[in-house]
């Protein structure tokens, strides 16, 4: 039995991704306030929704990396955590771009305060091209496996 590449690649995108968003849902599942407090931050949600905010998102980010980690609704999974990159990409430029300096909340430990700096523009670039290689090697022949 021989491996693909394409195969290889999709593996190490899921495992990847699978990883950051676990890493990155579970600790604001367990204490949402301190993510409701991390996103105030960023000044551009109504305080009325911070805790919407704080309680739905990981909970999607969980969703996602379940559904990427387990093949479960993989395409789904993938383009999920693509959408929220995205809108975590562009919030973090505006921020950088208003000059900011606030804790990302990127991974929910207040204890690990990770300031927003250019380096998480390309990290989640770097996401978003997994996503892509995975949106793309999991499609066969203009056919989607109706499984995925």
């Amino acid at each position: 039995m021989s491996v693909s590449w394409p195969r290889i690649g999709e593996w190490l995108a899921r495992l990847v991704l699978a990883g950051v968003f676990l890493a990155a849902a579970l600790p604001k599942l367990a204490d949402p306030l301190a993510f409701a407090t991390a996103i105030a931050n960023y000044r551009v949600f109504p305080d009325g929704l911070l805790h919407v905010i704080a309680t739905v998102v990981p909970a999607l980010e969980l969703v996602g990396a379940l559904a990427v980690l387990t093949g479960w609704r993989l395409r789904g999974g993938a383009w999920l955590l693509g959408g929220m990159l995205l809108a975590f990409t562009v919030l973090l430029a505006a921020s950088l771009a208003r000059g900011l300096d606030l804790d990302c909340g990127c991974f929910g430990r207040a204890e690990l305060i990770e300031p927003v700096g250019p380096l998480h523009l390309l990290r989640n670039t770097a996401l978003l091209a997994l996503v892509a290689i995975l949106l793309v090697v999991t499609r066969r022949a203009g056919v989607v496996d109706p499984r995925r």
